[in-house]
């Protein structure tokens, strides 16, 4: 995207959608395009979103991802760490094998104690379906 938000600096790098318990969150196709401020922006507006009682797991929807790139990788990181923090989970889904390689990759760069891993999903679907049963 371009245009107000690269001036801006609030580009948004994923759509954010709540069902039960579980906040949804679906890449763009390329948010490695987004500047560093946007991603910035976006860390800070989903670590509160993360916090709300209302958000129990976090899914991350990568359907639409084409592209990803390392400041990307490390929101999705931190918004998973925080979230088990707070006794939730999170999960991927919808990631196709090139992009699967590259979060393996970027994760593993991460110092130990930040490293993340994620039961990953074939649809949203199954996903949902995982994490609710948990709430259980």
């Amino acid at each position: 995207m371009t245009g107000v938000y690269s001036v801006r600096g609030d580009e948004p790098i994923f759509e954010v959608e709540h069902l039960a318990k579980v906040l949804i969150l679906s890449l763009i196709a390329d948010p490695a395009a987004a500047n560093y401020r946007s991603k910035q922006f976006e860390y800070n507006r989903l670590m509160k979103v993360v916090g709300e009682p209302k958000t129990r797991h976090v899914l991350f929807d990568f359907a639409a991802c084409q592209k990803l790139d390392s400041v990307s990788v490390g929101v999705v990181i931190a918004l998973t760490l925080r979230m088990r923090e707070l006794g939730g989970d999170a999960a991927i889904c919808c990631c196709n094998e090139t992009i699967a390689t590259t979060v393996t990759r970027l994760n593993a760069t991460e110092p130990m104690g930040q490293r993340s891993q994620w039961t990953h999903f074939p649809s949203r679907r199954y996903a949902i379906e995982a994490l609710c049963t948990e709430l259980n």
